[in-house]
C-alpha cells in the first residue's frame, strides 16, 4: 500500500484507463464493477457530466488494466478516493508543469484526432453534449479539411477554367462578350 491507502497497481490502472478511454476523473472513481462489461469490452457510464448514459469502448491496454484490478461481481472498481492525490504527488515528484489528472483526457482526445478519429466520433467518445466542446481539438486534424476540399470541390479545382487561360479560351470569352453587347443594342 502507498502512503495514503492506494496501491501502485491501482494508480497505474487508473492512469492507463483514463489515458486510453478519455474518462473523466469522477467517472473513473465512481466506476462500479456492475458497469464494466469485459465480455463486450465496454464500460457503461450511467451518471456523466452531460447527464447522458454512454458506453465507452475498451482497447487492449484499458482492458488489461481493468483485469489487473481483479474484477468482481459488484463494488467500486477503485477502492480508494486518493487516486487524484497520488497522481498529483507523482506529477510533483516528476517535476511536470501544468499537468493534472484532466491532462490524461486531453491527451486521449488529442491523440485520437491526430490518428484520424473524426470530431463527431470524438464527441461521442468523450460524452460532450455539443460538437462545440469537441472543436477545441479540430486544429490537430488539418487533414480533415484537405479531405473535405478534395471530396467536395474536386470538380471546381480540376476544371479547365481554373487553369491559365489559353488563346482559344480567351477568344471564346471575347466572342461571348461581343455577342452579349450586340444583343443589348
Amino acid at each position: 500500500m502507498g502512503p495514503i491507502g492506494y496501491t501502485e497497481g491501482e494508480l497505474r490502472a487508473a492512469v492507463v484507463i483514463a489515458l486510453k478511454t478519455g474518462l473523466r476523473l469522477g467517472e473513473l472513481l465512481g466506476l462500479n464493477w456492475i458497469y464494466v462489461d469485459l465480455s463486450r469490452g465496454v464500460i457503461r457510464l450511467e451518471i456523466t457530466k452531460s447527464g447522458r448514459r454512454r458506453e465507452v469502448p475498451l482497447n487492449d491496454d484499458s482492458y488489461r488494466a481493468l483485469v489487473s484490478l481483479t474484477p468482481k461481481v459488484e463494488g467500486r472498481v477503485f477502492q480508494t478516493r486518493f487516486i487524484k492525490t497520488a497522481y498529483n504527488n507523482a506529477v510533483a515528484i516528476a517535476k511536470l508543469d501544468d499537468v493534472n489528472f484532466h491532462t490524461l483526457r486531453h491527451t486521449f482526445a488529442s491523440l485520437a484526432v491526430m490518428r484520424g478519429v473524426t470530431l463527431k466520433e470524438l464527441q461521442e467518445l468523450l460524452g460532450h453534449s455539443s460538437l462545440a466542446m469537441t472543436m477545441r481539438y479540430a486544429h490537430l486534424a488539418p487533414e480533415h479539411l484537405r479531405t473535405a476540399v478534395s471530396r467536395r470541390l474536386e470538380g471546381l479545382t480540376n476544371s479547365r477554367r481554373a487553369e491559365t487561360p489559353t488563346q482559344g479560351s480567351t477568344q471564346e470569352h471575347s466572342a461571348l462578350v461581343r455577342s452579349s453587347q450586340n444583343s443589348s443594342k
